[in-house]
């Protein structure tokens, strides 16, 4: 069995090249015996050297071989022929030396063309093995392109049989998970029941006293129960003494107060056809003045209220008239000394600042429980010997 020189590989008898390496094997064949033919032709025909020579140039497989044999045929045709061998074993030049080397290097031999020369019979090549056929999956150029995620496969559960008795349903979408599964194989869930929230307690239960041990914790509980009761007394008290208070602040500032008239009006003293009821009578062109004889200041006029009110606006009008020409002809008050009696005595005392000016001017002063008020004269604008202090009108307007 012969092998591949190139790779070890054994070869068929036959082929040209291997078939494991694809090397070519004609360089390893024996020379063959000359044949008969070849002998024939080599004495009987003087064209023997130009078939051997033109065996070598046509043949690349063989070119050794058939170089050979043209030599071996030309020595027998010399032995044999006589003169006629001298002629046929003319030596080869170096061109036709040459040529067969090249020849011979070819891997596909090539026959050459002979034009000129008559049709000869083509030698028989030697076995070239054939040429394996293309695999089918031949890996080709392709244009490189952007990644692609698969699509996600969404498995449909609506279909699944009926689990096994034992199964776990899960708490999220209620598919049966065999058992020993800790996560829901439809929608990836716990299947362990979480433990659910603390009961709140209620708010009357978190104020109940911590369980103490008997015997202990008693003077605690007693100083913290004086503790309450002072407390509750002292909002009771508060309540008592403060809560009229805060009421009657909030309905002084939501409620609209009203005018009053007074029960009784005295004064100090009179001035002739100026009497103290002018005061309130509701016309500002008559007005009440103190006597002639006797110093504006120190005088009075005095109003009662039956019953008491809650005094909350005074509204006080100076001067004879509001017309400005007769307002001026009279002496007008320029403060006041406001004193308010309640039940219990006097209360409250203020002092008014009046303006030199014709019109009403208001006070807001509050004080709850007023059983008497009185206005005395403490300064005066434009008193002269022959004027009258006059005082037109006195409002008074407290809370419904």
């Amino acid at each position: 069995m012969r092998t591949c020189d190139n790779c070890g590989a054994e070869v068929t008898p036959g082929d040209g090249f291997c078939g494991n390496c694809g090397a070519f094997l004609a360089w390893n064949d024996p020379v063959p015996p000359p044949a008969p033919a070849a002998t024939a032709t080599a004495v009987g025909a003087p064209a023997a050297r130009d078939t051997a020579a033109d065996a070598a140039r046509d043949t690349g497989a063989g070119a050794a071989g058939a170089w050979a044999g043209a030599g071996a045929g030309e020595s027998v045709a010399g032995d044999t022929a006589g003169p006629r061998a001298d002629t046929a074993a003319e030596p080869v030049t170096a061109a036709e030396d040459t040529a067969a080397r090249r020849a011979a290097a070819l891997v596909v031999p090539v026959r050459p063309v002979d034009d000129d020369g008559p049709d000869r019979p083509d030698p028989v090549p030697a076995a070239v093995p054939a040429e394996p056929p293309p695999a089918a999956d031949q890996p080709r150029a392709v244009r490189p392109g952007l990644p692609v995620a698969p699509a996600p496969v969404v498995r449909d559960f609506a279909g699944d049989a009926a689990g096994a008795p034992d199964d776990v349903v899960c708490p999220a979408c209620g598919t049966g998970n065999p058992a020993g599964r800790s996560f829901c194989r439809r929608c990836g869930g716990p299947l362990a029941a979480p433990a659910g929230p603390a009961a709140a307690v209620p708010w009357w239960r978190r104020l109940r006293w911590p369980r103490r041990r008997p015997g202990r914790g008693g003077l605690r509980r007693l100083l913290a129960v004086l503790l309450v009761l002072a407390l509750l007394a002292a909002a009771a008290w508060a309540a008592v003494r403060f809560g009229p208070r805060a009421v009657d602040a909030v309905r002084d500032r939501t409620t609209t107060p009203e005018a009053v008239l007074p029960s009784a009006v005295v004064a100090s003293s009179e001035a002739r056809g100026h009497p103290a009821r002018s005061l309130v009578d509701g016309l500002n062109n008559r007005y009440w003045a103190p006597a002639a004889d006797r110093p504006a200041t120190g005088q009075y006029v005095e109003l009662t209220f039956d019953p008491p009110i809650r005094l909350m606006d005074l509204i006080v009008h100076t001067g004879a008239s509001p017309q400005q020409d007769v307002f001026v002809r009279q002496a007008r008050p320029a403060e006041l000394t406001l004193t308010l009696w309640t039940g219990d005595g006097p209360s409250s005392t203020r002092q008014l600042r009046l303006s030199d000016r014709p019109g009403p001017q208001t006070f807001h002063h509050v004080v709850g429980g007023v059983t008497r008020l009185r206005l005395t004269i403490d300064a005066s604008y434009g008193a002269q010997r022959g004027r009258e202090v006059a005082l037109a009108e006195v409002e008074v307007f407290r809370r419904p």
